[in-house]
């Protein structure tokens, strides 16, 4: 029954940590589809910090913004014996799992963080309050340190062990801030029953936590510059979202100011460019596995190239790499070759073989010993345990746009 859900038992290990942390990197990178072997995460990640600060890949709801607070405040009102008592990680993660418990329990399915690992009585290696760590300090819920940064997790954990009573926060009266709320930004008070350990919980959003999270999403600023970000901007707006799969649409690039749409028109065809390189990739393996291992093994991706190729080939030509390292300028020397020498095959059309020592010299640079295109032995056995039918097919880059898509849905879609 639903209560024996509710209390997590933690002695409980039916695998060794590390098998769960690999079954989790597993489960994380094909639903992600992750799988980034010669560097075209550089540009996801680029794009995607100056449109959506704060936030990541593993953020799912928007109403995790507060849970991870309010989780935070619960455990700093515990007295700080019971703080002690038990590593101050181990309390924080016993409410995550909690957490999700109540979610799982009233019904919620999409977006449950640690849903997968609930079942196996165990904590989340990615738990809620990692994964929107960057949105607490980006989205200023997180209250600033006086040198203008932002508490990582840690200190804020070595804080709360501390006990806060020698370090209290003074108002200007002279009156004791109340501890837990001297970490964040004035928040909505968690809803009733919160404290109450069997109150199911939903990731609907009551009118002033809504309010709340879109004036702190209005805040944040594009990187590098004080113009409002692109997430700024939808969430005045995000009803704009709704039918949009790619952030380039037309109701979100009208939302953008003229620099966000150029960057958009760059971003565009950077994903375009990554769909060949990664289709590029996975026909080239395919290619070695078969005529350099004598391994029989289908042609899923040779077969596809072509159609990738031709999907996106238009707006890969158009991509002007100078522009791409301004707007990512920590790009490596050698992914930019990447990049220059994919344009210049497409331009060729000659056979994906030209481009194999630069991929293979990338991916070795990458991947190390896990490389797959190495002509060395390592290499050989890792395209002997590559399965090519369920690698993915060459695909666009897609710069968190379903992630950011169904936090900004839950900004419209509130009580």
């Amino acid at each position: 029954g639903p209560s024996r859900l509710m209390e997590p038992a933690f002695g409980w290990t039916l695998l060794s940590p590390d098998a769960i942390r690999r079954a989790e990197a597993r489960l994380r990178e094909d639903s992600k589809g992750v799988r980034d072997e010669i560097g075209f995460l550089f540009l996801h990640q680029a794009y995607a910090d100056r449109f959506f600060p704060g936030t990541s890949v593993q953020q799912t709801r928007l109403r995790y913004a507060l849970f991870v607070p309010w989780i935070y405040q619960k455990v700093a009102a515990l007295d700080t014996q019971r703080r002690r008592q038990q590593p101050i990680e181990k309390v924080i993660l016993e409410e995550e799992v909690r957490l999700t418990g109540r979610l799982l329990n009233s019904g919620e399915k999409d977006g449950v963080i640690g849903r997968l690992v609930y079942e196996l009585r165990r904590a989340s290696s990615q738990p809620a309050t990692m994964v929107y760590w960057s949105a607490l300090s980006n989205w200023g819920l997180l209250r600033r340190l006086d040198d203008g940064s932002a508490p990582s997790r840690a200190s804020v954990h070595r804080m709360l062990v501390a006990g806060w009573r020698q370090t209290q926060i003074h108002d200007e009266e002279g009156v004791p801030i109340e501890e837990a709320h001297s970490l964040f930004a004035k928040l909505p008070p968690a809803p009733k029953g919160w404290q109450t350990h069997g109150e199911p919980v939903t990731f609907r959003l009551l009118p002033d936590e809504e309010s709340f999270l879109r004036k702190q999403l209005l805040t944040t600023r594009r990187s590098g510059s004080d113009e409002p970000s692109l997430l700024a901007r939808l969430s005045g707006n995000p009803e704009c979202v709704r039918t949009a799969n790619a952030p380039w649409q037309k109701a979100v690039r009208g939302t953008a100011d003229p620099a966000d749409k150029a960057a958009m028109d760059r971003a565009r065809r950077a994903a375009s460019l990554a769909a060949i390189g990664r289709a590029v990739y996975a026909a080239l393996v395919e290619t070695l596995r078969e005529e350099r291992d004598g391994l029989k093994t289908s042609d899923k991706h040779r077969a596809s190239l072509p159609e990738v190729v031709e999907e996106h080939r238009d707006a890969a030509l158009e991509l002007e790499i100078q522009s791409v390292r301004e707007d990512a300028p920590g790009l490596p020397g050698l992914f930019v070759q990447v990049l220059e020498q994919t344009q210049q095959w497409l331009r060729r059309e000659d056979s994906p073989k030209s481009l194999l020592s630069l991929y293979a010299s990338m991916e070795q640079k990458r991947k190390g010993s896990r490389a797959r295109l190495s002509g060395t032995p390592t290499g050989r056995q890792r395209r002997a345990e590559w399965d090519n039918e369920k690698h993915p097919l060459g695909e666009p880059l897609h710069y968190r746009w379903s992630n950011v898509k169904r936090m900004l849905l839950d900004l419209e879609n509130h009580d």
